[in-house]
């Protein structure tokens, strides 16, 4: 019986010879692999459907993992199997269509057409003939008592159910020895808040660990699981708070939350944590080319880890080690910060990290109204509210997005603050005086995620506009003869594209690390684009001086069109970012015994249960877009990547994966376990079989309704990878 095509279907980021080889070498082992995983967990799953029918004395023709389907294209002929062999009275093999499995047992075909054939393989001869001689219509109809039909309904219900319970035991086996081993993982602590998200509006502070979350408690929570609840949570019910506790080194704090959109995926629900950085230095690149904390660092640094900064260790008993660090880092931008390293050999380094000078495109851009108040903060005592527009602060009304971080995220003064509020005749001026309160700022206080930047210390944010809000003439193309070739004051920026050749570009931008930023901006940001205006400031960090870009942009009160050519710069400012190629906070979650590993792998298969089930019901209910649905190559470019990562996050892949198939290959579709199983159930009330031909109807159907989804997932694939 089929594995059940429905089952693919899954609730859902070297030059030389030696090196070709070796990577090669590598890709080939991977993707080997995946093939067994995937291949395993189908093999099991026919393994429990050929061993039950085996034991009530059923005979079984054919074990298949994939498909033997004939495959032809004009004249040429696709062979059927990767390799076939016979043992006994059952033919073992691979198919060519690697979408499942199927045990063909006597008297039980899937395929509708050939359903009635079936069914005469099966009568009795014998009996047959002589009931024909006697002529008697009556006479109950005799199977071969080696034949799937033969068999009474409760043992073809445990045939049929065997191939779930095979799933569901070993997706706890695959679980519990992940385990065993020891899981990597990201903790659910938190390393930030995104800029004007719900946690940083309710105040949520970085440095804790989230221990529960909606339904979902944990001590040991992953990061994932704390993401994947949100995300469901928000899509099931996004009016309904979400109940949030986090443990802080002083004791609990409790929290109820409203999800909001994501900015680039109004389907997916956020919350706006950011999981933390660790204090350890990648082994492959210890810095970001360009930055300047390259011409500090070298490969000798590479796998070592910050134990000090301007004299002040690192406290390891904190639940967020680094928090103290990165509120340093972000609140001093100016400031020559010395780093004290230790390497992998046990000795220290001491490194002094000057500011990163900033890159600009000879403007400065101008701010949005107020888009976010923290709960309780300065700016929100204060009167401020949501649309206020900034006019001045202390007086300078030369208001710029990029210049007010830098003069209040380390303030220690008071400032007044003027604003006006309301439109045309309706709109006043009020001034109000802040005065700053003590705020971790663990990450740069601008967002790429939602294009806000927030200043902690005074509790609001508000978006960088792509608006010209003043220029630096000597830093544009032109020549000033003609105005319709420079920016002025005022211009909205329609489109930024890269212009400078390829064979032109900068040494660092050629580099195959920079490709997916160089297509990008190949591809052009686009102002009513996904993408927001900070990323782009953001992304021109990244680029080297004297790059190319070409600007389109509309001047009012026309709106005529201005094109122009500006080229990055160094700015006389400073960015927050300086480039330090440092890993995510990571833990190993290794279980104490083997009652430990199966305790938790009981645990993993619950949840991925849970997930499954929650996923057909948002769907259901319309909550969940049928773009979001994975195919055969969503699955098998996951796979690959948990593979990528070793043997743990593989298997804890293939118990994902085993309780997917579990629970879609038991709905009840005819073709399905599941719609076997509605079959046998009806057969038991009544006392007799359903009507074939009502059954082989219903069977066409529920194949077509598969091969309908299959259509759909497959062309979400393709989607995904154009």
């Amino acid at each position: 019986m089929f594995i059940d095509l429905l089952a693919q279907f899954l609730p859902l980021a070297a030059t030389d010879e030696a090196g070709v080889l070796t990577s090669l070498a590598t890709q080939t082992w991977q993707w080997g692999l995946v093939a067994l995983g995937i291949g395993l967990v189908i093999f099991v799953h026919e393994l429990g459907h050929f061993v039950a029918a085996k034991s009530f004395g059923v005979k079984c023709e054919k074990f298949y993992v994939g498909f033997d389907v004939p495959i032809q294209i004009g004249p040429i002929k696709f062979p059927r199997t990767l390799g076939k062999f016979q043992y006994g009275e059952t033919e073992y093999g691979i198919g060519i269509i690697p979408l499942g499995g199927y045990v063909k047992m006597l008297g039980q075909d899937d395929d509708p057409r050939k359903a009635e054939e079936e069914a005469k393989r099966i009568r009795m001869k014998e009996d047959a003939a002589e009931a024909d001689e006697e002529g008697d219509d009556t006479a109950p109809e005799k199977l071969d008592p080696r034949s799937f039909p033969a068999k009474a309904v409760w043992q073809r219900m445990i045939i049929i159910s065997a191939g779930v319970v095979m799933n569901l035991i070993t997706g706890v086996l695959f679980a519990a020895i992940a385990y065993g081993y020891g899981v990597t993982y990201n903790p659910s602590i938190i390393g930030g808040v995104t800029p004007g998200g719900p946690a940083w509006q309710a105040g949520i502070e970085p440095g804790g660990q989230v221990v529960s979350v909606g339904g979902l408690s944990d001590d040991q929570m992953h990061f994932r699981e704390m993401r994947m609840a949100i995300l469901t949570e928000g899509l099931d019910n996004p009016e309904k708070p979400i109940s949030l506790a986090i443990r802080y080194d002083e004791g609990i704090r409790k929290y109820n939350l409203k999800t909001a959109s994501h900015p680039e995926n109004a389907d997916v629900r956020m919350i706006g944590i950011v999981s933390p950085t660790s204090l350890e230095f990648s082994s492959k690149t210890v810095a970001m080319p360009g930055s300047i904390a390259a011409t500090v660092l070298s490969g000798e640094d590479a796998g070592s880890k910050i134990v000090a900064y301007d004299g002040k260790k690192i406290n390891n008993d904190l639940i967020v080690p680094s928090t103290p660090f990165f509120n340093y880092l972000y609140s001093n931008p100016t400031k020559t910060i010395s780093l004290t390293l230790e390497r992998v050999d046990g000795s220290e380094h001491q490194v002094d990290l000057p500011p990163q000078q900033a890159k600009m495109l000879g403007a400065r851009w101008a701010i949005s109204p107020i888009t976010g108040l923290v709960d309780e903060g300065v700016a929100a005592k204060a009167g401020i509210e949501v649309g206020d527009v900034i006019t001045a602060i202390n007086g300078d009304t030369e208001i710029d997005a990029y210049k007010l971080p830098l003069e209040l995220i380390s303030s220690n003064e008071p400032v007044t603050m003027t604003l006006r509020r309301g439109e045309g005749s309706e709109a006043r001026t009020i001034e109000v005086e802040l005065a700053p309160q003590a705020a971790l700022q663990t990450h740069a206080p601008d967002s790429q995620i939602s294009g806000e930047i927030a200043i902690n210390r005074f509790g609001f944010s508000y978006r960088p506009l792509p608006v010209v809000a003043s220029v630096l003439p000597d830093l544009l193309a032109g020549d000033g003869s003609d105005p319709m070739l420079e920016l002025q004051p005022g211009d909205e920026i329609q489109e930024v594209r890269l212009i400078t050749p390829d064979a032109e570009l900068m040494p660092p931008l050629q580099d195959a690390e920079f490709e997916p930023l160089v297509a990008q901006l190949r591809e052009g940001w686009e102002k009513d684009g996904p993408t927001p205006w900070g990323s782009l400031i953001e992304t021109i960090q990244y680029l080297p001086e004297g790059t190319q870009l070409q600007v389109l942009a509309t001047r009012s009160p026309k709106g005529r069109v201005v094109e122009t050519q500006v080229t990055v710069q160094q700015d006389d400012r400073v960015w927050f970012e300086r480039g330090l190629g440092l890993t995510a906070s990571e833990s190993i979650q290794r279980a104490s015994s083997v009652t430990d590993a199966l305790s938790l792998g009981l645990r993993e298969a619950e949840r991925r249960l849970r997930d499954v089930f929650r996923f057909l019901r948002m769907a259901t209910q319309g909550r969940v877009k049928m773009r979001h649905v994975g195919g055969p190559l969503a699955i098998m470019d996951l796979a690959k990547q948990e593979a990528e990562r070793g043997i743990s996050p593989q298997l804890l892949f293939l118990t994902m994966l085993s309780m997917n198939l579990a629970i879609l290959n038991f709905l009840p579709i005819p073709a399905l376990d599941g719609g076997h199983m509605m079959f046998l159930i009806a057969e038991a009330i009544r006392g007799k079989k359903l009507n074939e031909q009502l059954e082989m109807r219903l069977t066409m159907a529920g194949v077509l309704m598969i091969l309908l989804l299959m259509v759909v997932v497959f062309a979400n694939d393709i989607l995904r990878l154009l």
